[in-house]
């Protein structure tokens, strides 16, 4: 019983010293995207986390998408996203996270796929709906992150999406 105590102490104590971010932390980062919806959509955006512990960062993000040799049909869309993650696996220095969240976006193309979608709904021009991300964050240095994350989207596989980016921590120690 011993030992098995021992085990979960110092199992504990590992996974409270090599956590996601300092607690307070701030940190500003640039992402590129490929969308699941088109061949040729890309996009880029930014985000900031703030990390309230060790264990759970919200995160906001600002996205814009684009479509590399498309027609003149297609329209762009702007997209915003607010959401929070936790920590599911931590092998210093490589994190797991996982969260959900709010999402909008201004596409005109929504109206047409509204009733496909899980959960959504528009207000005006603005569709609203909720997302889920899993993400495989790594630190490069003490002030860089780099990751990958996938967002499932509740307004369709349409919006769907792949980001790869970094992030900068500038009061890191």
């Amino acid at each position: 019983m011993k030992r098995i105590l021992c085990l979960i102490m110092l199992s504990f104590n590992f996974y409270t010293i090599s956590a996601q971010y300092d607690p307070g932390a701030v940190n500003y980062g640039f992402v590129a995207i490929k969308s699941f919806g088109l061949e040729n959509e890309m996009g880029l955006g930014t985000r900031v986390e703030y990390a309230f512990n060790c264990y759970t960062t919200f995160i906001g993000e600002y996205n814009r998408t684009f479509a590399i040799g498309a027609t003149d049909a297609y329209e762009g869309f702007n997209e915003l996203a607010i959401g929070v993650n936790l920590i599911l696996f931590n092998w210093y220095p490589t994190t797991i996270t996982a969260g959900m969240g709010y999402v909008g976006n201004d596409s005109g193309i929504f109206e047409d796929i509204e009733d496909e979608a899980f959960l959504g709904f528009r207000t005006g021009n603005f569709n609203h709906g909720a997302q889920i991300k899993i993400r495989a964050l790594h630190q490069v240095s003490i002030p860089v992150h780099i990751f990958a994350e996938l967002n499932v989207k509740s307004l369709g596989r349409r919006y769907d999406t792949f980001l790869v980016g970094f992030s900068y921590d500038f009061n890191a120690r």
